[in-house]
């Protein structure tokens, strides 16, 4: 009868032994376990379109107490830029430069282009031409006088001036 005894004892430790060892595992499993972030880089990138522009219009002006002598073209009626600008940034405008006309600009001619929006005014000939732009969409008024040391030739002019957003 002991020898039945100490068999179903051994048999019952055996069990229990053997249900224990996996719990232990599976215990010791959880306790090892990690973790670790992954970043991901990215940039979003500097966004500025210009959109909507309506041309300037320019013409011949006369210097004070000449009739004839009409030695300046200036914008007498600004050209609007509207500007949409992913974050605050820097515009410039170079002076105007001629496209087409009958004569070039000779040698001492003054070129000056005007920009403004909200309370801000810049021009090219003054801090670089430049200022800072807000962010979202903003109208521009550009605007142009070109002084010559001679008068105009008579005929049709063209003359650009260029905008350009940078962050």
């Amino acid at each position: 009868m002991f020898y039945r005894l100490a068999l179903a004892s051994s048999l019952m430790l055996a069990s229990a032994f053997s249900v224990a060892v996996p719990l232990v595992l599976v215990l010791d499993n959880a306790v090892l376990a990690q973790s670790a972030d992954i970043p991901f880089n990215g940039t979003v990138p500097f966004q500025a379109n210009f959109n909507g522009t309506s041309p300037g219009i320019a013409e011949p002006t006369f210097t004070v107490g000449s009739d004839t002598n009409t030695n300046r073209y200036q914008s007498v009626t600004p050209a609007i830029v509207n500007v949409q600008s992913s974050t605050s940034a820097t515009i410039t405008v170079t002076p105007p430069r001629l496209v087409s006309g009958p004569s070039p600009d000779p040698a001492g001619t003054s070129r000056t282009a005007f920009v403004r929006f909200g309370s801000t005014s810049f021009r090219s000939d003054v801090s670089g031409g430049s200022a800072t732009l807000p962010p979202g969409n903003t109208s521009l008024e550009v605007s142009m006088l070109v002084e010559r040391p001679v008068a105009f030739t008579p005929g049709s002019y063209v003359y650009a001036v260029t905008l350009t957003v940078t962050p």
